[in-house]
């Protein structure tokens, strides 16, 4: 492994395709032996032992002539295994959570060794995790409903795999993460997947909340009247918190999200929720609304639009 020559990427791929199999062969045997309560120390070790070839490679070659796309290779697949550890002692969506771990991990890593394979394989692992999790319809009825409302599997998978989005979306400002030419920032796009997922989450929640079979069937029109306007008030909240993170970050797409969000919320209010109500409770909701929209015109007018007259 010392000497120079041809064929010595070989070797590394060798290690970590091994340790992929390793893997496979020792989780089989972890559930064999009952030791499932323990299976979150076998990738652990594997991430180990490719420490340890991680240093002996940095020993091999000199700072100067190091191979960025070997140590990229090595260094990933070490903290692949890391962060399969933690999601692997859950039950339901296990794999989605590593991927999305790992795609925060690659983002921290090519701050230390820039090598594009790296961004490129943590913007595809977050595309990855929103498809499985956003547009594959079917990941509600893989797991049954949990019996707990809100705090269940939903909350878990969801929330932890927004914030490792938002994570890598942070490790990788300041850096040269461009994709498609130029014209898209990986980290931009991770932030918005990682958006996206919230308002899922937020969704899903309500629907679990007033679901009665074995899966979730979202329903947000024509359900009861407090299903209808528990999604309205959620999508009002989510809205303005949107928007003050669009303030405070300084982000006009997530202002201009925030304020379409707001719009939809509002048209649904009126077209729909109101028409269910009658008497008082229509004029509450009327008062409410108008007091809500003066407010977040307030804030417009004072965090955004102003600022923009200075200048």
């Amino acid at each position: 492994l010392r000497t120079p020559g041809e064929g010595r990427d070989v070797v590394w791929l060798a290690a970590v395709l091994a340790s992929a199999a390793f893997f496979l062969l020792g989780r089989q045997s972890f559930a064999e032996a009952g030791w499932d309560a323990f299976v979150g120390a076998l990738p652990v070790g594997i991430a180990a032992a490719l420490a340890l070839l991680l240093v002996l490679l940095l020993l091999v070659e000199s700072p100067a002539k190091r191979d960025l796309g070997r140590l990229a290779l090595v260094a990933g697949a070490a903290l692949a295994f890391v962060t399969v550890a933690i999601p692997l002692q859950l039950d339901r969506e296990w794999i989605t959570i590593g991927w999305a771990l790992e795609a925060a991990a690659l983002a921290w890593l090519f701050t230390k060794v820039p090598h594009r394979g790296l961004l490129f394989a943590s913007a595809a692992l977050s595309g990855v995790v929103f498809a499985r999790l956003v547009l594959n319809e079917a990941v509600l009825s893989y797991h049954a409903r949990s019996a707990t409302p809100i705090l269940n599997w939903y909350l878990y998978a969801y929330l932890v795999s927004a914030a490792a989005l938002f994570l890598a979306a942070w490790f990788l400002r300041g850096t040269a993460d461009e994709l498609a030419g130029g014209s898209l920032r990986a980290s931009s796009a991770q932030v918005t997947l990682g958006t996206i997922l919230l308002f899922a989450l937020v969704n899903i929640e309500i629907a679990d909340w007033f679901a009665t079979g074995s899966t979730v069937v979202f329903r947000i029109v024509g359900g009861s009247l407090a299903q209808d306007l528990a999604y309205t008030l959620s999508w009002a909240v989510f809205a303005v918190a949107l928007l003050a993170a669009g303030i405070a970050g300084k982000s006009r797409a997530a202002r201009v999200a925030a304020i379409a969000l707001l719009v939809v919320t509002v048209l649904k209010a009126f077209l729909h929720d109101l028409a269910r109500l009658g008497g008082l409770y229509r004029v509450a909701s009327f008062v409410g609304l108008a007091i809500s929209l003066a407010l977040v015109a307030v804030v417009l007018q004072k965090f955004v639009l102003a600022p923009r007259e200075k200048e």
